[in-house]
């Protein structure tokens, strides 16, 4: 997904890019620093029923894998690179991160709508509207809940938080990654906001997820200077076994009252509920057992009513 790309949602191969350095290089065009992304879906039922509200999961692992398509094309970074390690001057010699995010939605578009082949941004892909902070599908780090757009933050001056960067253990540092080694994102579910994401995301029976880096593009063009060592990974058009995007969840379907996401409402609740006491948050935050978005005497009622019931 990139504004210049007129054949989106059907190519074999998808890269991920940076505009640094030229984000208005070409007036009146503008691009976003995340200009290259892949987005990835992935339909979760039946295998998880949908519908059960956010309170009604709770992820213990999720890992999705995507494989390299082109040879010695970018080198490998484990490790998230500050924002500033990007302005003038600054740089990292391992190579830049491919990082993982959730993927929020823009008017008129929603998760739920929004399929391959449909348009990134207003107008067309190489007209005057192409512009930043204005594509249909975004990368958020979703904090508190807020789909906030991560695209430009350089430009903006913070450091997001990525679910996930991809790693591969075989590779050292700073080495290029060679063709069809695979890339491990493993979602950090322990963060609360990963957490909240993927809840609203198994409720609603799909997963949307977006890969993003600042690799620097080619020389020239809308993709920004740089050396041109960015990652590209194969689409599931390559109709090729085991080389598409794979996703793999363990998640728990939690019932009323269970206040710390293990299948069954017990004493281990109200001691969740008590080392949580008057936190608050988005519901079905850990000790949250009745789903209100705060940890106080009601989860402790709720548990007692839902006492040893058990998910199905």
């Amino acid at each position: 997904m990139y504004p210049f790309n007129s054949t989106r949602g059907y190519r074999a191969v998808i890269s991920t890019f940076s505009a640094l350095g030229q984000e208005n290089a070409f007036p009146p065009l503008s691009f976003d620093q995340r200009d290259g992304q892949m987005l990835v879906g992935f339909e979760t039922t039946p295998e998880i029923p949908a519908g059960r509200g956010v309170c009604g999961y709770r992820v213990t692992a999720a890992r999705v894998v995507l494989t390299v398509a082109e040879p010695d094309a970018f080198r490998y970074d484990a490790t998230y690179d500050g924002w500033m390690t990007y302005l003038p001057g600054s740089g990292d010699s391992d190579g830049r991160p491919v990082e993982m995010y959730g993927a929020a939605f823009r008017a008129p578009w929603t998760a739920a709508t929004y399929f391959e082949g449909d348009p990134l941004n207003p107008g067309p892909a190489f007209g005057p509207s192409t512009s930043s902070d204005v594509r249909y599908v975004y990368p958020t780090d979703f904090p508190g809940g807020v789909e906030r757009d991560v695209s430009n933050n350089v430009r903006d001056g913070f450091d997001p938080a990525p679910f996930a960067i991809g790693r591969n253990p075989a590779l050292a540092a700073g080495a290029f990654v060679p063709v069809d080694t695979e890339l491990t994102f493993e979602l950090d579910v322990d963060q609360p906001d990963v957490q909240a994401y993927l809840k609203r995301q198994l409720d609603s029976g799909r997963l949307r997820l977006l890969a993003t880096s600042l690799q620097p593009a080619a020389t020239g063009g809308g993709g920004g200077p740089g050396t041109g060592e960015f990652a590209t990974f194969y689409a599931k058009e390559i109709e090729i076994a085991g080389f598409a995007a794979r996703l793999s969840m363990t998640v728990v379907l939690t019932p009323a009252g269970d206040a710390d996401g293990s299948g069954t409402v017990d004493f281990d609740d109200i001691t969740t509920v008590l080392s949580r006491w008057l936190d608050t948050g988005l519901a079905g935050l850990e000790g949250d057992a009745n789903c209100d978005g705060v940890v106080d005497f009601d989860d402790i009622t709720e548990i007692l009513s839902m006492w040893l019931e058990t998910g199905p």
